[in-house]
């Protein structure tokens, strides 16, 4: 045998043998599927009557419940009012430098001014209240006091998350009534159940605009919170905070009463001649009246 004869049948053999082994390829691979299908199937269906009726699905179910419940209830975030109140003194001749200061570290910190007051010429002093964001409540502080030497530093804060759920609590209640009564007013047939309704519905608004401005004050005073600083140079007198609703109205009462007063103290001071003149007229005339009743006596004894 020769050695191209040995190849030939080598090739053929190997072309046969690739045949056969395509042909049980496909013949197992055209079984496979259908087990697979039919093994994936079968627990699908088993699974389903097995499967109680129920909103209780098995453990694989409690994961999903509990995701469930912690999407439906909102996270409840700390909101805390802060307020500080700071009392520096200052060199003499640095007021104006460090009071224009104090406003820029509030620019710089995100916040704004909202209130000022200076007083003396010589020897100066001043108030100014800052409203800064409550992330940057401590450092602004921080660089309020290195303005000048703190004599007294007042620093609270309050916390108000309970206010918060309270309110929202509240206002989510009220918005649901609204809603069922938008519903009446829509399925109203008669003008009578309209005016009630409408009544009805004037009510829960009102409440819903009131709880809804509580929570716009609430969230302003715990976003922003309120730096007092009181300035004075070394000798002045300390400036006046501000004061309270209360005693700004006692303080115009005061002045009013002692302006009425004044008033009639000066109008007194203009009556005052006129009186001098009506008194005389009076003695005058009681005197000539008196004088008359003695002359009648005496002319009739003579």
């Amino acid at each position: 045998m020769t050695r191209r004869t040995k190849l030939s049948g080598t090739a053929a053999v190997l072309v046969l043998a690739g045949l056969i082994g395509a042909a049980c390829s496909s013949s197992g691979g055209g079984e496979t599927p259908g087990t697979t299908q039919a093994g994936a199937r079968a627990p699908s269906a088993l699974q389903a009557r097995s499967a109680p009726a129920g909103p209780i699905a098995g453990p694989a179910a409690a994961p999903e419940a509990a995701r469930a419940l912690a999407a439906a209830v909102p996270a409840i975030q700390q909101r805390v009012v802060k307020t500080a109140t700071l009392d520096l003194t200052l060199g003499r001749g640095t007021f104006d430098r460090r009071f224009q200061q104090a406003m820029q570290i509030a620019a710089q910190n995100g916040g704004y001014v909202s209130s000022s007051d200076t007083a003396g010429r010589r020897l100066k002093s001043g108030t100014v209240v800052l409203r800064i964001p409550a992330d940057q409540f401590e450092t602004a502080l921080g660089e309020l006091r290195a303005l000048g030497r703190a004599s007294a530093v007042h620093v609270s804060g309050q916390d108000v998350t309970a206010q918060f759920v309270d309110l929202n609590a509240r206002l989510r209640n009220w918005q649901a009534q609204e809603a069922v009564l938008l519903g009446l007013m829509k399925r109203a047939t008669s003008i009578t159940d309209s005016i009630r309704v409408e009544q009805q519905l004037q009510d829960v608004q009102l409440n819903i605009e009131e709880i809804t401005g509580q929570l716009r004050v609430l969230n302003d005073q715990a976003d922003l919170s309120t730096i007092t600083v009181a300035m004075a140079e070394v000798g002045a007198v300390p400036h006046l905070k501000p004061r309270s609703t209360l005693a700004k109205a006692w303080g115009h009462a005061t002045h009013g009463f002692v302006a009425v007063i004044a008033a009639v103290v000066v109008g007194l001071g203009y009556l005052a001649p006129f009186a001098v003149v009506g008194i005389m007229l009076a003695l005058a005339l009681g005197f000539a009246r008196r004088q008359r009743s003695r002359a009648v006596p005496a002319e009739t004894a003579a």
